[in-house]
């Protein structure tokens, strides 16, 4: 009995060493077919790796950049933005970003928010999910060492120094866990971007339901609600409405 186990598990790490995929080797290959300027096998090549359920930002980046290569805006825009997950202050996956916007038919007028919103929201995004949870770890170490030095040592002046940077202390925690909750529920596919030409949005997850307005490729809207075949999303103008599950890629 013990033989077969043995023989088993060794035919078992045979058969995962000759169908393992070669990751490093198909990243090497997308490059390659990329700077030849095939982006058409380029894509393939990326999509492979993709397969593999590889977390990288490179891979995201690289076939954004075939897919804007192409002219396929749409999916160029959910790459770049799953790499912006990843390395939300890389300077490139932003420019990318933004750059790939430029070319969408559809666009938002939105009143500039207060500086200090602005700037808010700048800091919240540039801090990824790795980050934030190592500054959640962090503040709570020196919350519980604010607060056993400041019973240690209270009455004298270090005493009445710590307990305000321990309620400070406390209260970052709590922005920044509620960041980090936000975040943990943004990287389970909260957004969605159109890949197709154009789609209608409807007023209901019903076929046939009435047409509310019409968006073009690479759109981009916060999900609100989903069925088996249909999402809810809302715009950044905030308009809402239902849209099948085939026109999207989901960030």
């Amino acid at each position: 009995m013990r033989t077969f186990l043995h023989w088993s598990l060794l035919f078992l790490l045979m058969l995962t060493s000759v169908f393992a995929v070669d990751v490093e080797g198909l990243m090497a290959q997308g490059n390659g077919h990329y700077e030849k300027g095939d982006f058409e096998s380029a894509i393939t090549t990326y999509e492979k790796v993709l397969a593999t359920d590889m977390v990288s930002t490179a891979l995201h980046y690289n076939l954004g950049c075939a897919y804007f290569s192409e002219k396929a805006y749409g999916k160029a825009i959910l790459q770049f933005e799953k790499a912006r997950q990843l390395s939300p202050r890389d300077p490139d996956v932003q420019h990318n970003l933004e750059y790939s916007r430029l070319f969408l038919k559809d666009r938002f007028e939105l009143p500039e928010p207060m500086p200090f919103i602005a700037w808010f929201k700048a800091l919240r995004k540039s801090l990824s999910l790795a980050e934030l949870k190592f500054l959640e770890q962090a503040l709570f170490s020196i919350l519980i060492l604010g607060i056993i030095l400041s019973r240690l040592m209270r009455g004298n002046s270090l005493g009445r120094v710590l307990t305000p940077a321990t309620i400070i202390a406390g209260v970052l925690l709590l922005v920044v866990g509620g960041w980090f909750i936000d975040r943990s529920i943004a990287t389970n596919e909260k957004y969605a971007v159109l890949l197709v030409d154009e789609a209608d949005v409807t007023s209901a997850p019903i076929p046939g339901s009435s047409t509310l307005f019409v968006i073009h490729e690479g759109t981009s809207g916060e999900i609100l609600d989903a069925t088996d075949a249909w999402y809810e999303l809302r715009l950044e103008d905030g308009k809402t409405g239902w849209i099948i599950h085939e026109a999207v890629g989901l960030y």
